[in-house]
């Protein structure tokens, strides 16, 4: 009988360590994803607040261009639209794929991005675990962050007009 109860209590014992793990990972999912949000609604108050350059077309692979830091010197609209989008792609990783801190990302102070970077699950050594990507149909943005997780690819999209 005893032996019985241990093992009913050991399976009682691993399936709670089984539904903490689960809730573990899904609280990381939704972190992720809330920032996920966040970062889009960035770029939103980005192109709001610039509305004389086209910010259609924005994405990124790679280590961002070089810009001119906007937060501490003047700039023109076409600055300014380089300036957003190298500060939105250090906000969303600022590692290599190869876990390396980029530079052009330090220059402007950001020592890491929000989602991650480095060791990607279900990708290759040189992908970026998360990315960024703008288009425009009229005068409708669409904004869309990607990022893996250990079960798949994940994404968040946001949908603005421009007034």
């Amino acid at each position: 009988e005893l032996l019985a109860a241990l093992a009913v209590l050991a399976l009682g014992v691993l399936g709670m360590a089984g539904l903490q793990l689960a809730a573990m990972q899904q609280a990381r999912s939704s972190l992720l994803h809330g920032e996920a949000g966040l970062l889009a609604q960035d770029m939103a108050e980005r192109i709001r607040a610039n509305p004389a350059a086209d910010y259609g077309g924005l994405g990124f692979a790679g280590a961002p261009a070089a810009a001119v830091n906007c937060a501490t010197s003047p700039c023109s609209n076409a600055d300014l639209r380089a300036y957003d989008l190298a500060h939105w792609r250090c906000a969303i990783s600022a590692r290599a794929a190869g876990g390396g801190a980029l530079a052009p990302c330090a220059a402007l102070g950001i020592a890491r991005g929000a989602l991650p970077g480095a060791a990607c699950p279900n990708a290759d050594a040189e992908a970026l675990c998360a990315s960024g990507q703008v288009t425009r149909a009229g005068d409708t943005y669409e904004i869309a962050v990607k990022w893996a997780e250990p079960l798949g690819a994940k994404t968040v999209t946001l949908r603005m007009r421009r007034p």
